[in-house]
């Protein structure tokens, strides 16, 4: 390799991405992790995939699920992406401290985000250290009146 990890991890951090929180839930507790690998993929049928990394708390319990929801973080929510992206705080009391209500999918979803894409687990593929998530679009409402928050060169911006 001719470059270290860190040079791609820097040349990657150039790429401005919206900030998503997934959501899913099992019988027993929710979870939520924040990810800004988040892409559309197909309108037919409608997918959307991003990237879970593997050696995490929620990858499988996310993936047993089959369920989850795409929370578009709007730009008065840097809070809750660092609270979803913390090792320190669980998930399932978050999720039931901010009275989160549930979706189609029976999915707790975020209130006041931009917009929130419900899915069913459509195909997991092996990238790396990382899951790739695909899901079936079951869902989706949005918010045209709220902006997005950004994330670029790990740091979170507003526009």
């Amino acid at each position: 390799m001719s470059f270290s990890a860190d040079e791609f991890k820097n040349s990657l951090s150039h790429f401005a991405s919206g900030v998503t929180v997934v959501t899913f839930s099992d019988t027993t507790r929710a979870g939520g992790l924040t990810v800004s690998s988040f892409s559309s993929l197909s309108l037919d049928p409608p997918l959307v995939l991003f990237n879970l990394q593997k050696n995490i708390a929620s990858h499988d319990p996310l993936l047993a699920s089959g369920l989850f929801t795409v929370n578009i973080l709007s730009s008065d929510q840097q809070e809750l992406s660092n609270q979803f992206a913390s090792g320190k705080i669980d998930k399932h009391e978050l999720i039931q401290k901010l009275a989160c209500d549930l979706g189609h999918n029976g999915v707790p979803f975020l209130n006041g985000t931009l917009a929130r894409i419900e899915c069913e687990l459509e195909k997991q593929v092996d990238g790396g250290d990382h899951t790739i998530v695909i899901g079936r679009v079951i869902s989706a409402v949005s918010d045209d009146s709220k902006r997005p928050l950004l994330y670029y060169r790990r740091n979170y911006y507003n526009i």
